[in-house]
């Protein structure tokens, strides 16, 4: 019973610890493959970008050679010209050359620069190349083992292996690679419980790939039977965090750089026997040789863990089918197996870590390449801008050798023209001695004409501020004509409500004359009322009779008095609209006479701003003239200081010419001597011919004849060179003479033009100051015309003060009339109503 229930419980517990072994090891090797992935990755990505600074450092390369190539022509050229010009403009090339070794050397050490960073970054691509290859190699090697573990895992179904080959699909590396890798064939042994249908431990429930109806779960396809949920804790509680250790300096040594997975189980399924249907021991089996490589971690004498419960395996005797490979205890088998896979899977640890620590250590290392990188760059930015500063520098060296150029060409034409205009040349320094004398006197006379100017000029500026004042004042005068004239016009309105006033009261005064005419009619109807009342008031008639009387005295002299007022008001109407009119021609007359003189003002302003205007202009072209003056100056010491130079020049020239006649005189005896040498030779050599003498001797003699004959060339051609450089000096001497020529008529014409300057300004003084005066005049006028209206407003002002007099005394006169007027009409009106009154009361007293 011992015996059957340890097999049973065995096959109880084995299984969990297969999976949970065989999920962690594949946990471990995605992780590890996946982060070969990622370093690859960013690997390529540093080799692109560090590509890229070969190519700009190869441009750059390009352009420096371009530079040095076109910058050797300029030098050949300078060092021509410094051989054929003369002491001075070698002087001038020895700054040139200077500058130009410097910008050669700076150009020499950047490209030096250069060559050191391409082979800084061409070693930098090989060493990132090699680790692309090595994570390469160790991605297909861990694809290796993936495909030896899904193919060799015992518990694994034909289902299993299905999703593994759909999880990695068409792309893995494993079916990729399948024709390098041979096909690993499953012993008998381990395919014991792969064709069974019966459940088993791990394989249903919520941990199992099945449910407990017996469906696959979808959840659990991609851990069934791999445990990398066990996987995924132990690596998360695993004390190998190695975030914060330090690496060791890295030195690549791949754990599987040796590996060899040559397993062939058909070769070892050959000593399995068939008909005793019994599996093959451990030691026949051999499967301990999965990964044969010498790994950093000694893993040979690992602990193994013992399983006593073999009770347990008697458990599953009884749901286990009969199988033919049952019929052999094979415990041991399946223990050294799981101890295979344990030791493995701590190998696969240690790899991981190892290689964890090699990531560091590649992080550090890309960390300073990074670095190494942006000084790189730094420096790249500083060898641009040195390499910007010398190419600006190279095309300053350019512009100035051109310039050199132009100027040896320019002292090439004036030595031509040196030779010709010599004896002109001190002809023409006695007519220039004769034109600075002159010009020195022109100069004093436009010195003293300027100070008269000047003073000139300080007069109308004193003049005009006169004048300015002046206009002041005139403006001031006519402000205060304008005031007088609102104080006219409001006069005239006071006059206007006078008038309108008194033609009021004529219209009351008509009034009360109609009222009077009204009450005449009333007394006439009370006269009839009284001759009515004769017969009754015969008493009283007497006395109104010498009422009535009275009355119409009294009216008749009112009348009187009345058109009196009326004639007298209408005569003094008639004088006041007279003066009216009078005020309103003399102000009409004063509006126009101040329009006018604001007009003048405006134009004496005109020719003010106009005068300061000419002021300006006149001192800005002394000012010209001064500068003209200076530029004459200083163009006619550059005459001389060119003059003296070519004078200089051209003794050289003639001391150079005497001595290249010199020289050609001595070549051309040097010739005479040597053709004299050449006809001895000939005739040494024929007779050398007629004798028979010995053939060395006579090679000899023709070779001294060649070096003589080649002699011979070489002074003909430096003769015609001497030849040739003579008539350049001459065409320099006749042009440097031309030059002159041209050089002293512009300068006559110039001193023409001045001339001409000075009479124009002269002019334009004598104008600007009849103006003046002919302003000055105006202004006076404009003065005696302000003074003549200030006199008229004056008289204006006192016949107004005259006429408001009168006024105010007649309307005086006037209230006092109407006063009285209005007392007698109530004395009258009074002594009315008390006759009235005294007939009613005898009337009263009769009834």
């Amino acid at each position: 019973m011992s015996a059957c229930s340890s097999p049973s419980a065995f096959e109880f517990v084995l299984p969990e610890k297969i999976s949970d072994g065989a999920g962690s090891l594949w946990s471990l090797i995605t992780q590890s493959h996946l982060r070969l992935i990622d370093l690859q990755r960013e690997t390529e990505r540093e080799i692109s970008h560090i590509g890229r600074q070969l190519t700009s450092v190869r441009l750059q390369k390009k352009i420096l050679n371009c530079e040095t190539a076109g910058s050797e022509s300029p030098q050949t050229a300078a060092e021509h010209l410094q051989r054929n010009v003369t002491s001075e403009i070698s002087t001038c090339f020895s700054g040139g050359e200077r500058d130009l070794r410097e910008c050669f050397v700076g150009t020499a050490v950047h490209a030096d620069q250069l060559q050191f960073r391409e082979q800084a970054l061409v070693a930098l691509l090989s060493m990132l190349g090699e680790n692309v290859q090595r994570y390469r190699e160790e991605s297909t090697k861990l694809d290796h083992l993936t495909e030896k573990l899904s193919n060799g895992m015992p518990g694994k179904s034909q289902l299993d292996t299905r999703m593994v080959d759909q999880e990695n699909g068409p792309t893995s590396p494993a079916s990729e690679e399948g024709s390098l890798t041979p096909k690993v064939i499953h012993s008998p042994k381990y395919q014991m419980f792969l064709g069974s249908d019966h459940v088993r431990n791990g394989d249903s429930g919520p941990g199992g790939p099945t449910d407990a109806s017996g469906a696959l779960s979808n959840s659990n396809l991609s851990h069934w039977r791999s445990m990398e949920s066990l996987s995924l804790r132990d690596w998360e509680s695993s004390p190998n965090k190695f975030g914060s250790a330090e690496a060791p300096p890295r030195v690549f040594n791949s754990p599987y750089a040796t590996i060899s997975l040559d397993y062939n189980p058909v070769g070892r399924m050959s000593e399995y026997k068939m008909p005793e249907r019994r599996s093959p021991t451990p030691s026949e089996m051999n499967l301990f040789t999965l990964n044969r490589s010498t790994s950093p971690v000694n893993t040979v004498n690992s602990p193994r863990t013992r399983y006593p419960a073999y009770a347990t395996l008697g458990r599953r005797q009884a749901q286990a089918p009969p199988s033919q490979f049952l019929m052999r205890n094979n415990l041991p088998n399946k223990r050294d197996y799981i101890e295979e896979l344990t030791r493995q899977l701590e190998e696969c640890q240690r790899r991981n870590q190892f290689l964890e620590a090699e990531s560091i250590e590649l992080e550090k290392e890309r960390t300073q390449i990074r670095f190494e990188m942006r000084n790189l760059l730094v420096n790249n930015e500083d060898l641009l801008r040195m390499n910007t500063q010398l190419q600006a520098e190279l095309k300053r060296m350019r512009d100035r050798i051109v310039e050199l150029e132009s100027d040896n060409n320019v002292m090439v034409e004036r030595f031509k023209q040196i030779d010709v205009e010599l004896k002109e040349a001190r002809e023409v320094m006695v007519e220039a001695n004769t034109q600075e004398y002159a010009f020195n006197f022109l100069q004093q006379s436009l010195k003293n004409r300027i100070q008269d100017a000047e003073e000139a000029l300080e007069k109308q500026t004193q003049h005009a501020q006169e004048l300015s004042e002046k206009l002041w004042l005139a403006e001031r005068n006519l402000e205060e004509i304008e005031i007088e004239k609102d104080t006219k016009g409001k006069k005239a309105v006071e006059l206007n409500s006078t008038v309108d006033r008194l033609e009021t009261e004529l219209s009351e005064a008509l009034q009360q004359a109609s009222q009077v005419s009204s009450e005449l009619s009333l007394q006439q109807k009370l006269r009839v009322d009284t001759q009515l009342r004769v017969e009754e008031l015969e008493e009283c008639v007497l006395e109104k009779e010498q009422e009535i009387i009275s009355l119409k005295q009294i009216v008749s002299r009112l009348q009187g008095e009345v058109s009196d007022k009326l004639m007298d008001k209408e005569r003094s109407l008639e004088d006041e609209i007279q003066l009216r009119e009078k005020i309103q021609l003399q102000c009409k007359q004063a509006e126009r006479t101040v329009e006018d003189l604001q007009m003048e003002l405006n134009t004496l302003s005109q020719t003010r701003d106009d005068l300061s205007k000419q002021l300006k202009l006149a001192q800005e072209k002394v000012i010209d003239l001064e500068t003209d003056l200076e530029e004459m100056q200083e163009n006619e010491q550059r005459l001389i200081t060119k003059h003296k130079r070519s004078v200089d020049q051209f003794e050289q020239m003639q001391v150079k010419l005497i001595q290249e006649k010199d020289l050609n005189d001595k070549l051309e005896c040097e010739k005479v001597i040597l053709e004299r040498q050449v006809r001895e030779l000939r005739g040494e050599i024929e007779e050398l011919q007629n004798n028979r003498v010995q053939e060395h001797v006579i090679t000899k003699a023709e070779a001294r004849a060649k070096e003589l004959e080649n002699m011979l060339r070489m002074e003909e051609r430096s003769k015609v060179v001497l030849n040739n450089t003579i008539s350049k000096l001459e065409r320099k001497i006749n042009e440097l003479s031309d030059q002159l020529e041209e050089e002293h008529k512009i300068s006559n014409e110039q001193k023409d033009l001045m001339t001409q300057r000075m009479r124009s300004m002269k002019r334009q003084l004598n104008e600007a100051e009849e103006e003046t005066s002919r302003r000055e005049a105006q202004f006076r006028y404009t003065q005696r015309e302000l003074a003549e209206e200030r006199e008229s407003n004056s008289r204006l002002q006192k016949q107004l003060l005259d006429l408001q007099l009168q006024m105010k005394r007649k309307e005086s006169v006037m209230m006092r009339q109407t006063l009285d007027n209005y007392t007698l009409k109530l004395n009258l009106s009074d002594d009315d109503e008390e006759e009235e009154k005294k007939p009613e009361e005898p009337v009263s007293a009769q009834k």
